[in-house]
């Protein structure tokens, strides 16, 4: 079946070279181990650029220090369709999103997966963010500041200038979008009937728990019987799924056990002539049971989407804090460059400017990350933000916070339960074994 996957990176501006290697199992990377290259290519190069490593080592040599040396588009391919297929569908990608403006070199990976085993078409499609235009530069100037009142002067023009965090988050839906369209055509046009969606579970009204991808490495590990946190994550996640898909059939057996019990009750022999009252009929220790783990499951998925719910906000206001910071740095820094002075103070002056370049590069890179959910300056303070977003669904749902200790009590005794219901069987079948083994040795001893 067709899957969906469409990231978009950035990397540093002296990690092109070594990532252009990687792509094209080339260099330090081509092995036997690394036998999945399906295809590779390159194109829009500059005249002085006669194979992309040229190029990729040129834009690691002249490309600034704190810029970004290369963006790349990671997307997963229909493993239905064949090799010539997927490139012709990576090509006409290209053409739709890079046209003839940025120089590219893209490469098809075709690995197994190392737990299911089955085919794992993907491309990586690295470009440099500089824009071709008509004027021919050597390489040393082509990585160089554009300038706009003389653009055979400078380099070539980098970006569309600053974007707000909204058009940012635009595009890149547009861009995903447009993948998931230009995908569907290529499957159409082949005769295949699956379709892939950009959109998230919830957006298309799809009640399930999403997985989380484990990659090569956890899924390695996994294989050879390393406990892995992914690994963790994703046998948590098929639990929660099946045990949300049995809350339909647990309900239908519930109210099956609630009409049986009620004609039972009304089939005994009533004693007295009084009626028997509602709260006098003791309920059914395995219904209740039954019942109370139901409960238990509804409760605890609540509270897990509110806590994942508060955490997005709190982490949403943080990038929000971040761009404002950002902003008014952009004005600081603006202000700074229009008082350039002439003669007196230039080094002083040109000292603060590079620290303020190096703070706003830094400011934007912080940013950038936000946005994509890295959120560099937490990475070793997960638990406060975790703890925060407990806190303010706490406040929000005091209630549902106070059922949901004991919920997960109830789903702890239930799993103990089932483990040594587990246990008991296997100790069972165990004992059996041992006994048919045992007579299976009687019987060989009275045959001598």
């Amino acid at each position: 079946m067709a899957s969906y996957h469409c990231t978009v990176k950035a990397g540093a501006s002296s990690s092109a070279s070594a990532h252009a290697s990687y792509i094209e199992r080339d260099g330090r990377y081509k092995s036997k181990d690394r036998d999945d290259l399906e295809a590779v290519e390159s194109g829009n190069l500059p005249n002085w650029a006669e194979r992309s490593s040229d190029f990729w080592k040129a834009s690691d040599s002249y490309e600034r220090a704190n810029a970004k040396g290369y963006r790349e588009y990671e997307v997963a391919l229909p493993r239905e369709m064949l090799p010539a297929q997927r490139l012709e569908l990576v090509r006409d990608f290209i053409r739709q999103e890079l046209g003839d403006r940025h120089a590219y070199t893209f490469a098809i990976h075709n690995p197994r997966a190392a737990l299911e085993g089955g085919e794992q078409p993907h491309a990586h499609i690295m470009f440099s963010e500089r824009q071709r235009d008509s004027i021919e530069r050597p390489e040393a100037q082509y990585f160089k500041r554009w300038n706009a009142k003389n653009p055979e002067k400078g380099g070539c023009k980098k970006g569309e200038g600053y974007k707000s965090a909204e058009q940012r988050k635009n595009e890149l839906v547009a861009l995903r979008e447009r993948w998931a369209t230009l995908q569907n055509d290529h499957l159409e046009k082949h005769g295949h009937a699956d379709r892939v969606d950009h959109r998230t579970l919830k957006e298309r009204g799809i009640e399930r728990i999403p997985t989380e991808h484990m990659g090569p490495t956890a899924a390695a590990m996994e294989q050879r019987g390393v406990s892995t946190r992914r690994g963790l994550v994703k046998a948590q996640l098929e639990k929660d799924m099946a045990e949300v898909a049995s809350i339909p059939e647990l309900s239908r057996r519930l109210r099956a056990d609630c009409v049986q019990l009620v004609k039972l009750e009304a089939a005994k022999p009533d004693p007295t002539p009084s009626p028997v009252k509602p709260d006098q009929v003791k309920p059914n220790p395995i219904q209740e049971r039954r019942r109370q783990e139901e409960m238990s499951v509804q409760i605890v998925k609540m509270w897990r989407e509110i806590v994942q719910k508060e955490r997005e906000e709190h982490l949403k206001e943080l990038t929000t804090k971040a761009f404002e910071t950002a902003k008014a740095f952009s004005v600081h820094f603006q202000a700074h460059m229009d008082a350039e002075p002439m003669l007196f103070g230039r080094k002083a002056w040109e000292a603060k400017r590079v620290a303020m370049d190096h703070r706003y590069d830094r400011l934007k890179v912080d940013y950038d990350e936000l946005k994509t959910g890295r959120y560099p300056f937490l990475s070793n303070d997960k638990e406060a933000v975790q703890k925060e977003a407990l806190q303010r669904a706490t406040a929000k749902q005091p209630k549902l916070a106070a059922a949901q200790a004991p919920a997960e009590a109830i789903l702890r005794a239930r799993d103990q339960r089932e483990q040594e219901e587990r246990m008991q069987r296997a100790r069972e079948e165990d004992r059996i074994r041992q006994a048919k083994k045992a007579e299976r040795g009687q019987d060989r001893g009275y045959s001598r």
